[in-house]
């Protein structure tokens, strides 16, 4: 009998094994992929009836880029500053750049933007003149 079984073919464990290690090849890229993506959190700012949002993976950067979008597109301290900037020799240099991208081009206008205006509109959601909403995933 023990010639029988030497000539029998024998069935083999690769197909199990090859199937195995496909499933936990995929269940540790899903794992990956879903943990620690840091899904973003949005926030959304009312100052004056208009709306100005901002992303970012914790809730208090999301709340301060959206301030940081309202100083650029609303914040009428930024516009007289950019407007200022515009038509110095800086400004002439730069191309006359749109507001958004002018921070990118003068570190006075970006501090502006992120530090000055930024904690003004902060100052203003905790006094209540602003309101923020958030949501994270």
């Amino acid at each position: 009998m023990a010639a029988n079984n030497l000539l029998r073919p024998q069935k083999s464990a690769a197909p199990v094994v090859n199937v195995s290690l496909a499933l936990v090849l995929l269940i540790s890229v899903v794992l990956a992929c879903s943990s620690g993506s840091g899904q973003p959190c949005k926030a959304t700012l009312t100052v004056e009836g208009q709306t100005f949002t901002g992303e970012d993976a914790s809730a208090e950067k999301a709340t301060r880029n959206s301030c940081n979008n309202y100083c650029r597109s609303a914040d009428p301290g930024y516009e007289t500053v950019y407007q200022a900037w515009l038509d110095s020799p800086a400004g002439r240099d730069a191309g006359r750049p749109s507001k958004e991208e002018a921070i990118f081009k003068d570190k006075k206008l970006m501090e502006y933007v992120t530090v000055f205006c930024a904690n003004e509109c902060l100052g203003k959601i905790k006094d209540g003149k602003a309101k923020v909403e958030t949501k994270c995933k």
